[in-house]
């Protein structure tokens, strides 16, 4: 029987990494205390391991070890008997992945080697290195593991190890014999252009990894029973041959997910969706278990210049729904404005907790993000990711799952639709009716089972909205001949995707009811490219025009080939649009496509309506099964050109409780909203929104 978790876990987590690094020799341990209380952290990742001098290594260790090469100040025994007192959970940050060359010189048996034979170096800087899972290595790090269990800790994260397959990497003697031993040949060249040999590349470093984690969390439980333990887990839309992360991997064999999903790299107004993206993915991911998402004060790569008092105050809020909150302090940066705004957040999340604790989302979309497709499909882009200086590369394919991923969730926010972002996992599980709607975007790499799912989903009553290439593809990136949802869709097929569309337009020359009845004009903007289809039971709605010539012509003759075409199976709707719909959002931003997703998905998607500005807001429905609690979080996502965000006043909301309501209260705001309960509706009014706000509705006991 599995050992049950500390209780612990099970409370709103506030998580805070202070990197006093620079400081270690002399800080008083008393300060990093008075911080965390000062920040209201209840958790702290506290830093023993000295890696300012580019990278780790056995001359930076400030705890007890049989490791160490110099013994120094031992922090770790000064500080755990102060954060007890103050009730500060520690859990201990391992560097497991950034080493120093000179410490890398002395290891040649241990180093990551790429194809050509070459060692990887260069992780972050000009004088630095890292190990690889499958050498020696491994037996060196658990040593460092059961040196700090040793210690009374409540906890381990793990930053790294990673695998480094988008560098080529490794080829190192140890991977190849692995290789050889798992599918019985040679490791073929890291070319992802050849789907079939690169799936192998993929699966061994996926599995490299789960090895590691589930060894060294062996080593943790057995040194000290009860530890927790957790690593750096993937970001959202990332594929896993980036650094061989698979959070569905590797929750089962840790105790947390934890990820960078408020990392920024540049202003926030730039990345301004992937922290709620990163929450939402982490909570479905997590499966139960608490998650993480981890937000730095980094004006990146500027670490000591925090993001503006604004910008945390939207990132925290979005890495505090459904989730966990952390954030990172580099020492020097302490009495910046976004650090106070920090305070400010966990300050409240510590005043309000009763309001985090055991709180379910409430939405009735569920958004895709298709793991299958990230990894197997040529279309994905490479997300910025801190750990192994990851830098951003967008994809030259036509058809992009990550863009379309991002389309689609803004266009939801647009429209003012709360959703959960799901996997393919949570396709199969039993409690998918839950859902009023489903949206996959260009989620082209679908099994059978998954396809079979959605199917019997839309004949139960759910709607679908798809686009582009989803479901031509099976899970392991091979392309089937026909949609593996042909059936949803009510079109075949032709293998042909158009030339760009540069000037095109989308025609609608007979006005159905349907979502696009009430456009002021009979046209819009025409996604980039689109796949040529044959309806078969298909309902066409609007049809592409015949190709441009120019942007100045006298008129537009339409096609034979849909836009939108409209299927009913069983008791419920597919809406597909055989085009770049959700991808091309994201460039141009068309002002009819939120509308035109809100009408797909129906009123049914929309137990929550806002009225007013802010144009761009984040809309949260989450309700506590224990008690008659109904929580609407809003997140203003319209931030200013840098500092300030653009406030809303007199924001209007209707909310559907299936409950009689005693009270509205804004918790921010710490004041009793008027509201007016009729036919199971809820109206009111907020007076003022800024970064966020939570309004609860609480019910008659």
């Amino acid at each position: 029987m599995a050992a049950e978790k500390p209780s612990w876990l099970q409370q709103p987590l506030r998580v805070l990494d202070l990197v006093y690094n620079a400081r270690m020799n002399e800080m008083p341990m008393t300060e990093v205390v008075r911080i965390c209380r000062r920040m209201h952290a209840n958790v702290i990742h506290f830093h023993c391991q000295y890696n300012m001098g580019g990278g780790f290594d056995e001359e930076g260790m400030y705890f007890r070890s049989r490791l160490a090469k110099r013994q120094n100040r031992d922090v770790l025994a000064e500080f755990l008997p102060l954060a007890k007192k103050a009730g500060i959970r520690t859990v201990v940050y391992a560097n497991l992945h950034w080493f120093t060359k000179p410490f890398a010189d002395q290891h040649p048996d241990w180093w990551v080697i790429k194809h050509d034979g070459s060692r990887l170096e260069n992780l972050y800087g000009g004088d630095d290195s890292s190990f690889c899972i499958n050498t020696p290595w491994r037996d060196w790090s658990f040593v460092l593991l059961e040196d700090l269990c040793r210690y009374p800790i409540d906890g381990v994260f793990f930053d790294g190890p990673i695998s480094f397959l988008s560098r080529g990497c490794c080829y190192c003697p140890h991977c190849r014999r692995l290789f050889n031993e798992r599918h019985g040949r040679d490791m073929p060249p890291p070319e992802r252009s050849d789907r079939e040999e690169y799936s192998l590349l993929r699966r061994s470093a996926v599995d490299s990894m789960d090895r590691y984690y589930r060894d060294a969390m062996e080593v943790l439980h057995r040194t000290r029973p009860g530890v927790v333990g957790y690593g750096n887990c993937a970001n959202a839309a990332e594929p896993d041959w980036a650094a061989g992360r698979v959070n569905r991997r590797m929750v089962p064999l840790t105790d947390v997910l934890a990820a960078e999903g408020g990392f920024m790299y540049g202003r926030a107004a730039k990345a301004i969706l992937k922290t709620g993206a990163s929450s939402r993915v982490y909570e479905t991911q997590a499966a139960g278990k608490p998650s993480i998402n981890a937000v730095s004060m980094a004006f990146s790569p500027w670490r000591w210049v925090s993001l503006s008092a604004a910008e945390t105050s939207v990132l925290l809020s979005e890495a505090s729904v459904g989730v966990n909150p952390y954030y990172a302090i580099f020492l020097q940066g302490i009495e910046m404005p976004g650090i106070a705004a920090a305070a400010e957040v966990y300050g409240f999340l510590s005043r309000q907790a009763k309001y985090y604790r055991g709180s379910v989302s409430a939405a009735a979309v569920g958004l895709v993000q298709s793991g299958q497709t990230l990894s197997g499909y040529s279309g994905v882009d490479i997300p910025w990711a801190d750990i192994g200086s990851q830098h951003a590369r967008r994809a030259e394919a036509v058809g992009n799952h990550s863009r379309a991923l991002y389309g689609f969730h803004e266009m939801l926010l647009r429209a003012r639709i709360p959703f959960d972002i799901l996997d393919e996992v949570r396709l199969e599980e039993a409690g998918l009716d839950r859902y009023a709607g489903i949206v996959l975007p260009n989620a082209a790499c679908l099994s059978d089972g998954q396809c079979r799912a959605l199917t019997e989903y839309v004949r139960q009553g759910g709607t679908v909205v798809a686009d582009f290439e989803t479901s031509h593809y099976d899970e392991l990136g091979r392309r089937r001949r026909e949609f593996g949802l042909t059936e949803l869709f009510g079109v075949c097929s032709e293998n042909e995707v158009s030339p760009l569309r540069r000037w095109d337009y989308v025609l609608t020359p007979e006005r159905r009811p349907g979502p696009l009845s009430e456009l002021p004009v009979d046209f819009l903007p025409a996604p980039r490219h689109s796949l040529r289809v044959t309806p078969t039971a298909g309902q066409v709605h609007a049809v592409f025009s015949e190709p441009l010539a120019s942007n100045i012509v006298a008129s537009a003759t339409p096609s034979d080939q849909p836009f939108l075409v409209e299927n009913r199976v069983g008791r419920g709707v597919c809406w597909y649009l055989p085009a770049t719909f959700g991808e091309f959002f994201e460039e141009a931003r068309p002002e009819a496509y939120p509308a035109i997703l809100g009408a797909m998905l129906g009123s049914a998607a929309k137990p929550l309506r806002v009225s007013g500005p802010p144009h761009l807001l984040d809309l949260h429905l989450r309700q506590q099964p224990s008690r008659r609690r109904v929580l609407v979080h809003l997140v203003n996502l319209e931030l200013g050109p840098i500092s300030e965000v653009v406030p809303a006043y007199k924001v209007g909301i209707e909310v559907r409780v299936p409950f009689p309501v005693r009270s509205v209260i804004a918790l921010r705001a710490d004041r009793s909203l008027r509201f007016r309960q009729r036919a199971g509706k809820v109206s009111l009014v907020l007076p003022e929104l800024r970064e966020y706000e939570v309004v609860a509705l609480e019910g008659l006991s």
